[in-house]
């Protein structure tokens, strides 16, 4: 009994010492981007290919000499009253890859290494892509939350000023009523947006595994990174052939050409080469030599050549197609981010702050009686539309430079 204080204290101990989950501030977009380059699981999926390309080339760089193997015969004639002495014969045979097949072996993996790898690449675009598209989404999300806890605030002051001058018998139960409706779409909005939160912050920390603690941003860091050129045709053409896309469908492409060569190359077997030693009927010592040769007659790697061959054509289809490709996204990216800019630059400029006006204009208007409360709901309304709508468009820029990521390889 003495002893369970002890046993208390350590158990109390071990989970004081017990790992914690820790959560930290949202990180820097150039910070994600790292992080989901080693942690995504596409970029994971991608090194184990890379890993077994580099086994293969264990395999394709042994010695051209196979595996001897012996022949062993003893045998011993009988008949006609004459007894043969035991003959005792072992034939030795060396394969011996006489064709540089084993240079071709060697020259397949690696242009298979170097696809493998150029995968990596482009998983690791791919993740730094999907992290940026979260990150935006969660900073925009967090936003949203911002703006409804705000207009629910607003809404909250009007509904209790109407309930102050219901119970005055200063208005009606229908301007009671549509300032206590307003509160409750409010609280909707931020429910909304919460959830928006919620399912970006788990996508982001699922393709970085950085864990955060979800904390509204400032406003200003809502803003897309400015792009470090101007992105134009010209750049778009440069950037394309280096694409990691395009340079995986090439390396690809390289490969099954290394593959059709390698078994064009092992069409021509291994000559064996054959050493004879022994005893022979007559009790001799017998010792010779030889060398075995196979005909390709009737297998001759047809399946594996059709296979590259196939594989050859699928990839230099996809490399004209996702040239295209790459080009048409890369453009609309570029387009969306501008058409973005300039609708950010008037919004920013002129039209919200003219509808803050309008709101604060219509809001003195009705409590002086010259105006209803539809109109002064209405400016409202249309100023928390004119909000939501900038966020929908941020929104849309982080996708687009999500694309960015993705199609060329670089941060823009």
């Amino acid at each position: 009994m003495k002893s369970l204080p002890r046993l208390i204290v350590a158990a109390a101990a071990i989970v004081c010492a017990a790992p914690s989950v820790a959560r930290a501030e949202l990180p820097t977009l150039t910070q994600a981007i790292e992080a989901a380059k080693t942690h995504a699981l596409v970029v994971v999926e991608a090194e184990e290919q890379v890993h077994v390309a580099n086994a293969q080339m264990k395999g394709a760089r042994l010695s051209a000499i196979g595996n001897p193997y012996i022949d062993l015969q003893v045998d011993k004639g009988f008949g006609n009253g004459v007894q043969q002495e035991l003959q005792v014969l072992t034939y030795s045979y060396i394969p011996i890859d006489v064709a540089g097949q084993r240079g071709k072996r060697v020259d397949e993996a690696e242009r298979l290494i170097a696809w493998r790898k150029m995968g990596l690449t482009s998983s690791e675009w791919i993740a730094a892509g999907e992290a940026a598209a979260a990150y935006g989404e969660l900073l925009v999300s967090s936003s949203r939350v911002v703006e409804a806890k705000a207009g629910e605030a607003t809404a909250r002051e009007e509904a209790k000023y109407f309930q102050g001058r219901y119970d005055a018998k200063d208005t009606t139960l229908y301007e009671k009523s549509i300032a206590e409706a307003e509160v409750a779409r409010w609280v909707q909005s931020r429910a909304e947006a919460e959830l928006r939160v919620a399912s970006s912050r788990a996508r982001f920390e699922q393709v970085t595994g950085m864990l955060t603690d979800g904390s509204p941003p400032a406003p200003a860091s809502v803003l897309l990174p400015a792009l470090r050129g101007t992105w134009d045709d010209g750049q778009i053409a440069r950037v394309v052939d280096r694409a990691p896309s395009i340079s995986r469908l090439a390396a690809e492409k390289s490969y099954w050409d290394a593959s059709i060569e390698r078994y064009e190359r092992e069409k021509i077997p291994p000559v064996s080469f054959e050493i004879i030693a022994g005893r022979g009927s007559a009790g001799e010592a017998r010792l010779g030599g030889g060398a075995v040769f196979t005909f390709p007659v009737t297998r001759r790697y047809q399946a594996e050549i059709a296979r590259a061959e196939s594989g050859r054509e699928h990839a230099h289809r996809q490399l004209d197609l996702y040239r295209g490709i790459v080009v048409t996204r890369l453009r609309a990216a570029r387009d969306a981010i501008a058409a973005v800019n300039r609708a950010l630059d008037e919004l920013d400029k002129n039209g919200i702050p003219a509808l803050e006006r309008a709101v604060s204009t219509s809001v003195e208007a009705f409590r002086a009686g010259k105006i209803d409360l539809t109109r002064a709901m209405l400016a409202r309304r249309d100023l928390a539309i004119a909000r939501a709508r900038r966020l929908d468009l941020l929104e849309a820029s982080w996708r687009a430079y999500a694309d960015l990521l993705i199609f060329s390889g670089e941060l823009p």
